[in-house]
């Protein structure tokens, strides 16, 4: 007999040991990082709920073959507390796939008690499985946004990436990212300073009317949320801001992992509609003047015509899909009325950085 039960921390080798098999890496060297990131991440994070948690499926003969990791949010709706799940990794032993050991896994964690299940790194595998079992596209954020600063070190980073020679042409790229970019180096208007916690819990606050579906955060989160995502690194460095104006108002943050070099990768910007361009050139400054050659971000209904004007592109991400049994949510999501964005979901959670170790 077979059961779909919470995870335990006596698991942790068991799920360590079948994602560096998904990932192709050495169990061994893996385990000894994921064993302590997967207790972080899934049972000891501030968040972490007892009515919303980790799922594992046990075969008798086999043990644990499967797992659907949940990542618990705490959000607002107007004056409502709700729970968000993002649900992932999901892993299944390939001996396990033909029994359809990830759709049980993933129809028992829609049906928890969660208000809004999200899943912003979904494959196609994952959102045919979700589409069939209740869920939708979240579409906007299923289209990814880009904006070139160095064009000719862009090109030369492309190039290398499409022949597999990223190392080999680290030198090149160099020179080239030292051309002067597409934007000038003048600052934006207004201030950029480390965003504190408390600046931006108070700034969520100041967005309850552009926002009325928003993240509820408090200090204890914030403090290891950060300090999580500045350890998974592989991205670039975590750079966080609060923009002022120039009387010192807070106008917006925003949250991205900068790669010189290489990708700044937005995660939240985080304000409303009239205030986004300014906060976005001071995004684009900042990964510009930390050596980034492209900035790319989930496209948000906000963000729209600042992106426009500024002429980005559209990029390929992940699927992003939603999954509720209250309409009104569902609507607040689709209809732009909700902050709902990397810094909340499963996006950064990846646990990269053992890939190198593994392949070394």
């Amino acid at each position: 007999m077979s059961a779909i039960r919470p995870l335990e921390r006596a698991d942790l080798p068991a799920v360590a040991a079948l994602y560096a098999d998904f990932m192709g890496w050495d169990p061994v060297a893996a385990s000894a990082a994921l064993v302590p990131y997967y207790a972080r991440t899934m049972l000891d994070h501030p968040y972490a709920d007892a009515e919303i948690p980790t799922l594992v499926y046990e075969d008798d003969g086999d043990g644990v073959v499967g797992v659907l990791g949940s990542n618990v949010r705490r959000f607002v709706y107007r004056d409502r507390a709700i729970r968000v799940a993002c649900g992932g990794p999901l892993v299944v032993h390939p001996d396990h796939r033909p029994r359809g050991v990830g759709a049980l896994l993933l129809r028992a964690y829609l049906a928890g008690p969660q208000d809004l299940t999200a899943d912003d790194r979904a494959i196609d595998q994952a959102f045919e499985m979700t589409r069939r079992l209740g869920g939708e596209t979240h579409g906007v954020a299923s289209i990814g946004w880009s904006h070139v600063i160095a064009p000719a070190a862009f090109a030369v980073a492309a190039l290398a990436r499409r022949a597999g020679v990223e190392r080999r042409s680290a030198g090149l790229v160099a020179r080239a990212g030292a051309l002067p970019p597409r934007r000038s180096a003048k600052a934006p208007a207004g201030v950029a300073e480390p965003l504190q916690n408390a600046a931006l819990i108070d700034l969520i606050e100041r967005l309850r009317r552009v926002f009325p579906l928003r993240p509820s955060y408090d200090d204890a989160y914030l403090t290891w949320l950060f300090a999580e995502m500045a350890s998974v690194n592989v991205d670039g460095q975590l750079v966080r801001r609060l923009v002022r104006a120039d009387d010192g108002r807070p106008l917006g943050s925003y949250v991205m992992y900068v790669a010189p070099q290489g990708i700044a990768e937005v995660i939240q910007l985080a304000a409303a509609e009239p205030d986004v361009p300014l906060v976005l050139d001071h995004l684009i400054h900042d990964a510009s003047s930390g050596g980034a050659v492209e900035v790319r971000g989930r496209f948000e209904q906000y963000l729209l015509p600042a992106l426009r004007r500024r002429r980005c592109r559209l990029v390929p991400v992940d699927w992003a899909l939603l999954h509720s049994r209250d309409p009104e949510l569902l609507a607040a999501v689709h209809g732009g009325r909700a902050l709902l964005t990397r810094l909340d979901g499963e996006w950064w959670l990846r646990p990269r950085p053992f890939a190198d170790a593994a392949d070394s």
